[in-house]
């Protein structure tokens, strides 16, 4: 079976000397229009709360209005430059507000002068001379021609519509675009594999095997001024290893079960107010810097699409499940535990449990909606009904199928019904 996907791509390019100049003078005029379309858009908005005028300016009168500004004389250097990524600066307005009015970012800001940035342009290929560059393996990018790269191999891709040419802190320059490819899917794979996430160690699977966390950026961290530039690829190393660690994941296993961490409450500080100061502060604070390095949403978000791409399945357990004091063999409940016991011995059953493990494997009981006591003929403890209390169905964060896909029916895994995500519900016991 075969799925269409989108697929984004990442070339680094080489503009000349006329190329790089041409960039930073276009780069600033996006800036000076997104920043006099915010400004206008504000003065708009706060005349018509005062009742001076009877609707409020919108993107789409900004872009208009453009057009005048281009005829003005302090104004009229904007001609000189391509019009497409100033038409798509006004669009990325427009979108940081939509997202602003629900509720999924902060208002939006001016943009600031820095050395990275970036401009966005609409490809058109009905002009001969980029249809001919791109079937050519060649980069060619509105209003800049071609720009020279040495990753030709990778250019073996259908025509993007849209690219964007970045420039980092480091002055390189790197081109990025998005194509829709045809995804081969994974044969059926009935493996399933619980995944424990930590800090020291970054991965533990249900079946034994750890992965330890990239470290070589935390201890460059006091060098940070004088090996910004040593920094920046060690940076680069922990995403590699998020990104072998989810390729191995979603090709090795046709059921991934994961923990529905809260992550932005996990980081939390400690600091508490000047009523009730916070303690351990120093502590806590190092111990988020580490959950920031590991990028706890970052596992899970590369999980979801590759598993989406190669056919797997994703199951989350309940972020409040004690996967981690709870026997994987017996289903105890221990009920004294702490961060500094990495291996414990069952009281009610004599196994030695390792404790990332034991939390993965109950990773699996939980997100398959099981539980540890029934697997091993016990009735429920009273831990599991703390855990799932009585009262109104909430449900738990579906997984980001495609939302033409039918998913209402239960399905079976290791003999076992298991209902889909946006059906398991939290329950009393």
């Amino acid at each position: 079976m075969v799925i269409h996907i989108n697929k984004s791509h990442t070339l680094r390019v080489y503009p000349n000397q006329e190329q790089r100049r041409l960039f930073a003078r276009t780069e600033g005029a996006c800036r000076y229009v997104y920043n006099r379309a915010l400004a206008e858009l504000g003065t708009s908005y706060q005349q018509k709360k005062a009742g001076e005028i009877e609707k409020a300016k919108s993107v789409i009168d900004i872009s208009r209005d453009m057009t005048q500004w281009k005829k003005q004389e302090d104004t009229a250097w904007l001609l000189e430059l391509p019009s497409s990524p100033l038409t798509q600066a006004l669009r990325a307005l427009d979108d940081a507000f939509k997202r602003f009015f629900k509720g999924q970012n902060r208002s939006p800001k001016k943009h600031r002068r820095q050395m990275a940035c970036s401009i966005r342009s609409q490809l058109d290929l009905r002009q001969k001379t980029a249809a001919d560059a791109w079937a050519n393996q060649k980069i060619f990018f509105p209003g800049f021609g071609i720009l020279k790269t040495s990753q030709l191999k990778r250019l073996r891709v259908a025509w993007p519509k849209m690219l964007t040419l970045s420039r980092d802190a480091c002055g390189r320059y790197f081109v990025a675009f998005m194509v829709e490819v045809e995804q081969a899917l994974h044969p059926a794979n009935d493996q399933t594999v619980g995944v424990d996430l930590g800090v020291k160690i970054l991965v533990v699977y249900s079946t034994g095997e750890k992965i330890k966390a990239h470290k070589a950026a935390i201890k460059l961290r006091r060098k940070l001024k004088h090996a910004q530039k040593t920094l920046s690829p060690k940076q680069g190393a922990m995403k590699d290893t998020q990104h072998k660690l989810t390729d191995d994941l979603t090709q090795r296993f046709g059921v991934i079960c994961l923990e529905d961490l809260n992550v932005k409450g996990i980081m939390a500080s400690a600091k508490g107010t000047e009523e009730a100061p916070g303690k351990h502060v120093a502590q806590k604070a190092r111990l988020n810097r580490g959950i920031a390095h590991a990028g706890f949403g970052e596992i899970r978000r590369q999980i979801e699409y590759k598993a989406h791409w190669r056919g797997c399945r994703v199951l989350f357990c309940d972020r409040w499940a004690p996967t981690s004091r709870t026997g994987s063999c017996c289903g105890a409940y221990q009920a004294t535990f702490s961060l500094k016991i990495r291996a414990w011995t069952c009281s009610n059953c004599g196994a030695v449990h390792d404790r990332d493990r034991n939390a993965a494997i109950n990773i699996v009981t939980f997100a398959s909606w099981g539980t540890p006591e029934a697997r091993a003929g016990n009735v429920r403890s009273k831990a599991r009904r703390e855990v799932y209390p009585p009262g109104p169905d909430e449900a738990i964060q579906p997984t980001r199928w495609d939302l033409d896909e039918p998913r209402t029916e239960s399905q079976l895994l290791n003999g076992q019904e298991v209902m889909p995500s946006e059906t398991r519900c939290r329950s009393a016991a």
